[in-house]
């Protein structure tokens, strides 16, 4: 009976799958922005009453932002959307001088995508409007908690459910109350979530997580608001299979409704789930997730029956080693498919973040899978038998597995924010690096631009030698600026990192074109040096 009913929940998993996959739509991921009206940089006789931005697919406006000359900034409310063409009413009696427009846009992804250009009415101011948001830091800190208690407690909460039910089968289960734990804490962190994803998609900063608009945004602005929606409802099924009882008629379907919700939670945004072919990347994530759910949630349980040494333990151990296996197996076959489409080729691996995320977390579940290997192959057997020391060194292993699962749970939170290869292999300038070698009074460095693109860019300084001998200076600071247009500078101080660069974030590159980078590097309280070079800045594609 018990074969027979695990061969019914596998096919209720494939015929969910299946009908998930039918009612998703063709879509690509990360809108580009193709062309815009009036064009970046463009300087025009009077000033126009509408800016027109076309994206390379249907996008969701979620703010758009106008600072004029004089540094004051307009929200823009009247805002329309047809398709992939996106149009902003500009307020009237713009002054002569330069505009910067900026705005944010949600993906089919969800993830939101943030732009700029400028514009100038008559002639272009001596300076120009400041264009450089820097990114609040504890917005990205916010996100990355809830997102990570949120799938804490899908994994832990709705997978210790799901193991209950159909494995461990006892009344009372043990470990019941961590599995509770774990699915209040992720249903308390789905609101947050949804708070900071509209911080987020807003590019606003923490305070204003207070404001009706950065709720309203985090909930129906992107597909993260009804991802969370889904993951929240599968949480409170689990939680009514536990009060039905999981050995129950009701608590049985419940547990598995939790799970299979969590498949489609989890599929309907984010990269993977947007590949082409959707059908199959979203299948993939479907599987994935639900696997996941299986194998990982019930290691809470497992690890208090092999604690409590219940009776029933050598059933359990039994159930759980047949049925894992072809759990592990179709986790590892989905991730790997998932993988070869996201990074798409080896570099990658190491020249993006998202790769070397992918890297971190697939050492981690290595690590996941000797453990698992050595329960199953040296310890199962014998713990099943009554062996009390095999049983302890299980219950220990069990313990690690644990840490190690929750320490991959906190490495994907970080694919929030880091596009995949795949999104951004359309544009190849995106992996390139552009270098230049600059030198006076002694010191001299290697002054590179990632990447030489128009739009968010990172500067690094190497090989910082004084003298001939390499040094460490008392401060790095990296100036950016377009003196022909009036922009900048735009300053960043920059900070050393593992392999001895020194690297500045949150440069926003509005334009195309040379802009001159300086580098004033402290070499102690009483002198400092300004290394000087021009870097050939592209258009974004």
């Amino acid at each position: 009976m018990h074969r027979n009913f695990l061969k019914s929940l596998a096919a209720a998993i494939l015929f969910a799958a299946a009908l998930f996959v039918g009612a998703a739509g063709q879509a690509l991921a990360h809108a580009q922005l193709i062309s815009a009206d009036p064009a970046d940089g463009t300087v025009l006789e009077t000033a126009p009453e509408r800016l027109i931005l076309t994206f390379s697919e249907p996008a969701r406006p979620l703010v758009a932002r106008l600072i004029h000359p004089g540094g004051r900034t307009d929200v823009l409310k009247d805002i329309g959307q047809k398709g992939s063409v996106i149009t902003l009413t500009l307020p009237g009696g713009l002054e002569s001088g330069t505009y910067f427009l900026s705005w944010r846009i949600a993906s089919s992804d969800g993830h939101p995508i943030g732009g700029g250009l400028l514009f100038s009415v008559g002639a272009p101011s001596a300076v120009a409007p400041a264009a450089v948001v820097q990114p609040d830091p504890a917005v990205r800190i916010g996100l990355w908690v809830a997102r990570f208690a949120l799938l804490a407690g899908l994994i832990f909460g709705v997978g210790g459910t799901a193991f209950f039910a159909l494995i461990g089968r006892s009344d009372p289960a043990p470990g019941a109350r961590a599995v509770r734990g774990a699915l209040l804490a992720g249903l308390l962190a789905a609101p947050v979530f949804v708070g900071f994803q509209g911080l987020d998609a807003l590019g606003a900063p923490f305070f204003e997580l207070v404001t009706a608009e950065v709720w309203k945004t985090g909930l129906f602005g992107t597909s993260y608001g009804r991802s969370t929606l889904l993951a929240a409802m599968a949480i409170c099924i689990a939680c009514a299979a536990g009060q039905a009882g999981y050995r129950s008629r009701l608590g049985i379907p419940l547990a598995v409704a939790a799970t299979l919700l969590v498949g489609v939670a989890v599929a309907s945004a984010g990269h993977a789930s947007t590949a082409p072919p959707r059908y199959l990347t979203a299948s993939a994530v479907f599987l994935h997730a639900i696997t996941a759910v299986l194998w990982i949630g019930a290691l809470v349980p497992l690890g208090a029956i092999l604690v409590r040494g219940r009776p029933d333990l050598p059933i359990v151990l039994r159930r759980f080693s047949r049925v894992i296996p072809a759990v592990v197996a179709v986790l590892a076959l989905s991730g790997l498919l998932l993988a070869a489409v996201q990074v798409q080729t080896i570099p990658a691996l190491w020249n993006t973040d998202y790769g070397r995320v992918l890297v971190a977390k697939l050492a981690l579940i290595a690590a996941l899978l000797l453990l698992a290997a050595l329960n199953r192959f040296f310890l199962t057997a014998p713990a099943a038998v009554g062996d009390a020391r095999a049983t302890r060194r299980l219950a220990r292993s069990v313990g690690a597995e644990i840490v190690v699962a929750t320490a991959v749970i906190a490495v994907l939170g970080l694919w929030r924010f880091t596009p995949p290869p795949r999104a951004i292999a359309t544009n190849p300038a995106l992996f390139e690096v552009q270098q230049v070698r600059a030198e006076k009074d002694g010191v001299s460095a290697v002054l590179s631009i990632h990447p030489p693109i128009a739009g968010p860019v990172r500067v690094e300084i190497a090989d910082l030698f004084l003298d001939g001998e390499p040094f460490a200076p008392v401060s790095v600071i990296i100036d950016l600026d377009k003196p022909s247009y009036g922009i900048g500078p735009f300053t960043r101080e920059a900070s050393k990192a593992s392999d001895g660069t020194y690297r500045a974030d949150g440069f926003i590159l509005p334009l195309d074109g040379f802009w001159i980078v300086r580098v004033t590097v402290l070499v102690s309280d009483f002198r400092s040096v300004t290394l000087m070079d021009v870097f050939d800045v592209r258009k974004a594609l």
